[in-house]
């Protein structure tokens, strides 16, 4: 198993940080862009606005916030990892449209932010990683302009399943379940928005939305492996990674997308808006 004996990253984060995790979250947003660019819409991000993409990542989001805001706005990304943030930044710039920012920081040691405060701060997969969301709420509201935007949206794993029952997804769930739980890590982030929302001073939120997606396995099984593969060097820190079991893993799940009765539904992305006074 490719990066068996990595040692947990020191910035916390229980995903690889490597080529095939880079290129699954690349995967990943563009599974998830018509949640976001809707909510973009809902929050009325427009031309000439200013917006904070926080865990910024691949840019994906970033760029759809460029779409929006255009030539006379601009989009500032944070990201803890210098090396993804140096590649979202230059393909960012090479595509152009706006102007584009990019701060290597850790969220909750950076005060003042660059171009600050913005019309939208925003963040996507980013707090149920933190094992102090409601602290990274109150950096983030510190960053948004009177009557701007602060926004998230996050998962909410409580719906993940594969049907007819898939014996691959009980290995899936031990080590996914386990690493998250091992570290910290929040499984049910998407629901707990309004609540942390509150804890954090912001109040509850203005609105919310929710989507899931039920689709072929065979359409999931890549990001399903990857997710695997990227966790197991945290699960091996823990104990609870084996590599015989991760090899049958990977043998069984593909199986199952190669058969095609399986579906998987996907976990709910659950977002939450505020704007500020």
């Amino acid at each position: 198993m490719a990066g068996e004996a990595r040692k947990l990253n020191r910035d916390g984060y229980v995903h690889a940080r490597e080529a095939g995790e880079y290129q699954r979250l690349r995967d990943q947003a563009l599974l998830w862009q018509g949640a976001t660019e809707a909510l973009l819409d809902q929050v009325e991000l427009g031309p000439g606005m200013s917006a904070l993409d926080v865990g910024s990542g691949p840019g994906a989001v970033m760029r759809l916030m460029a779409d929006r805001v255009g030539s006379e706005g601009n989009v500032t990304g944070i990201e803890i990892d210098a090396n993804l943030g140096a590649q979202a930044i230059a393909a960012l710039r090479a595509e152009g449209g706006t102007t584009f920012a990019q701060i290597n920081a850790d969220v909750l040691t950076i005060d003042k932010v660059p171009g600050a405060p913005f019309d939208l701060v925003y963040c996507r997969f980013f707090l149920m990683h933190m094992q102090d969301p409601v602290a990274a709420l109150e950096k983030m509201q510190g960053w948004v302009k009177p009557g701007g935007v602060i926004a998230a949206q996050e998962y909410d794993f409580g719906s993940i399943a594969v049907e007819p029952l898939c014996p691959a997804m009980a290995e899936f769930n031990r080590l996914f379940e386990g690493v998250f739980r091992g570290y910290g890590r929040n499984l049910r982030a998407g629901r707990q928005l309004p609540m942390q929302f509150e804890a954090a001073g912001i109040g509850l939120p203005d609105g919310t939305t929710a989507e899931t997606k039920f689709i072929p396995l065979k359409e999931m099984a890549a990001m399903l492996i990857g997710v695997y593969q990227g966790l197991f060097a945290s699960a091996a820190e823990l104990g609870i990674g084996d590599r015989a079991r991760a090899e049958s893993f990977k043998n069984d799940i593909t199986a199952a997308a190669e058969d095609g009765r399986y579906y998987c539904i996907t976990p709910i992305l659950i977002g939450a808006w505020k704007r500020l006074a």
